[in-house]
C-alpha cells in the first residue's frame, strides 16, 4: 500500500480541490501541501518495494522514483507560478490529478494499465485549455488534442491488448504490425512530427502554464513510460529480428529531430519555439531508443527528463514576458529576469556543458554516430538549427533595449528559472546521481531485449 499512497494522496487531493477551486489561495496551499506530502513518500520508499493492489503488481524502481521526484517539483513550481503570477482555479485540480497519474504510471508494471493511464493523463489538461478564463484560451485546440490523444489512445491499447493475447511464436508480419501501431499510438501522444499539428495549436492558443504542465511534466513521463513498456511487453525480441521495426522509430525519431528544429528556426513567438525545441529533442530521444542499446537508452530518457525541466523553465518565462509586454512584442525591459532565465533554459535545451543536459545528448549522438553517419549528422544538424533558433529568439529579446533595466515586480518566473537551471547545475557537476537510476533502467531493458 505504501508504494500506491503517493498516488492516491493526490488523487484523493485532485477531487478535493476540484470542490474548492474558486478559493484560489487556500486551494494552491492545500495542493502544495499534498504535493510536498507526496515528494516525502516517494523518496523514503526504498527502491524495489513491490505491492499488489486491486490484482495490479507495483514496483518501486530506480528510474521510477527519479523521475517521481523530478517531475513532482515540476508541478510544485508551476503551482506557485500560477498562484503569485497568474491565478486560475481550473489549473490546481489538473496538476493534482496530473502528478497522481505520473506516479501511478511510474510504479504499475502491466502496459496495458500504463498506456490506460497515460491517456487519462494527457486529457487532463483539456479542462485546462478549455475552460480557462485567459485572453488566449482556444476550444479547438482542446478538441484537436482530445482527438489525437484518443486517437493514440486507442491505437496503443489495441495493439497491446491483442500483443498480451496471442500466443508467442507469430509470424513476423503480425509482430510488425502490432509493433507499428504502437509506435504510431506514442507518436501521436507525444506530438512527434508529422502527427504535431494539435501541439502547434496549442503553443499559440493555451496558457503558458497549461503548456507547462503537458510538455514539461506529461510528455517526459509518456516517453519513460513508452520505454518501459517496450521492456514489459515482450515484443523486444521480435523487434530485434525484423530490422525494419527499429528503422521505423529511428526514421520517426529523426524526422522530429530535424523538422522540430526547422520549425524552432522559423517560430515567430517564444512558446512555439520552445514546443519546436521539445519536439525535437524528444526526436533525438527516440533515436536513442531505437539504437536498443545502453548509452542510446541512458541518452534518450535523460534527454527527455531534462528536456521537461527545461520546457518548464523557458515557458513560465515566456508567459511572463508576454503578461508584462501585452500588446508589444516581448523584450528584456519587460521582465529582465524572466528573459535571462528564457536565455538559460535555452543554452540548457541544447544540451551545452557543464549542465546536466549535456550527457543525454553526448550519449544519443555517440550511439547514432556509431549506428549511421547519416543518422549522427542528422542530430548534429538538428542541434545547431536548435541552437540558431534559441540565438535568435535572444537576440530579439534584447534588440533595442535601454540601458537600465528594473527587476519585474513579482519576478516568480525568473526565480523559480534560477531555480531549475541551479539543479541542471549541480547535475551536470555530479552526474552519477542523475544517470545511475537511468542505467539501472537500461541493464533490465537489455535483459528483455535478449532473454536467457
Amino acid at each position: 500500500m505504501t508504494v500506491a499512497a503517493p498516488a492516491l494522496l493526490l488523487a484523493i487531493s485532485a477531487f478535493a480541490a476540484f470542490a474548492l477551486r474558486k478559493r484560489v489561495a487556500g486551494v494552491a496551499a492545500f495542493g502544495l501541501g499534498a504535493i510536498v506530502i507526496a515528494f516525502t513518500l516517494v523518496a523514503i520508499t526504498p527502491v524495489d518495494t513491490a505491492a499488489r493492489l486491486i490484482d495490479l503488481d507495483l514496483r518501486v524502481s530506480d528510474l521510477g522514483r527519479l523521475a517521481g521526484l523530478i517531475l513532482l517539483a515540476t508541478i510544485a513550481m508551476l503551482i506557485v507560478d500560477v498562484l503569485v503570477d497568474a491565478p486560475a482555479y481550473n489549473f490546481f485540480p489538473s496538476a493534482l490529478a496530473t502528478g497522481a497519474v505520473v506516479l501511478a504510471v511510474l510504479v504499475v508494471s502491466s502496459p496495458v494499465v500504463v498506456f490506460a493511464l497515460l491517456v487519462a493523463g494527457l486529457l487532463v489538461p483539456v479542462g485546462t485549455f478549455t475552460f480557462q478564463v485567459h485572453r488566449n484560451r482556444s476550444v479547438e485546440a482542446a478538441v484537436r488534442h482530445f482527438s489525437f490523444v484518443v486517437l493514440g489512445g486507442s491505437l496503443g491499447l489495441g495493439a497491446l491488448a491483442l500483443a498480451a493475447r496471442l500466443p508467442k511464436d507469430q509470424p513476423a508480419t503480425t509482430v510488425v504490425l502490432l509493433v507499428v501501431l504502437l509506435f504510431i499510438a506514442v507518436a501521436l501522444m507525444l506530438a512527434a512530427i508529422p502527427f504535431h499539428t494539435h501541439a502547434a495549436l496549442l503553443a499559440g492558443e493555451a496558457p503558458a502554464t497549461a503548456l507547462a504542465l503537458y510538455f514539461g511534466v506529461l510528455v517526459p513521463v509518456t516517453f519513460i513510460a513508452f520505454a518501459g513498456i517496450l521492456a514489459s511487453s515482450g515484443l523486444l525480441p521480435e523487434i530485434v529480428q525484423v530490422s525494419k521495426v527499429q528503422d521505423l522509430l529511428l526514421g520517426i525519431g529523426l524526422t522530429s529531430a530535424i523538422g522540430g528544429s526547422l520549425l524552432a528556426v522559423g517560430a515567430n513567438d517564444l512558446r512555439r519555439l520552445v514546443v519546436y525545441a521539445v519536439i525535437s529533442n524528444l526526436g533525438s530521444a527516440l533515436v536513442g531508443i531505437a539504437t536498443l542499446s545502453g548509452p542510446g537508452i541512458i541518452g534518450g530518457i535523460a534527454t527527455a527528463l531534462v528536456t521537461g525541466a527545461c520546457a518548464t523553465q523557458q515557458l513560465l518565462a515566456a508567459g511572463t514576458l508576454e503578461r508584462r509586454a501585452g500588446d508589444d512584442r516581448p523584450n528584456v525591459t519587460h521582465a529582465p529576469l524572466a528573459a535571462g532565465t528564457f536565455i538559460a533554459g535555452g543554452i540548457a535545451m541544447i544540451g551545452a556543458p557543464p549542465l546536466v543536459t549535456f550527457p543525454g545528448h553526448f550519449f544519443v549522438d555517440l550511439i547514432a554516430y556509431a549506428i549511421s553517419g547519416f543518422a549522427g549528422t542528422a542530430l548534429v544538424a538538428a542541434a545547431i538549427l536548435l541552437l540558431i533558433a534559441q540565438l535568435r529568439a535572444g537576440v530579439r529579446l534584447f534588440a533595442g533595449s535601454p540601458e537600465g533595466w528594473r527587476i519585474e515586480p513579482r519576478p516568480v518566473a525568473g526565480i523559480l528559472g534560477g531555480i531549475i537551471l541551479a539543479a541542471l547545475l549541480v547535475g551536470g557537476i555530479v552526474p552519477d546521481a542523475f544517470l545511475r537510476p537511468i542505467a539501472a533502467f537500461a541493464d533490465e531493458f537489455l535483459k528483455a531485449l535478449r532473454p536467457l
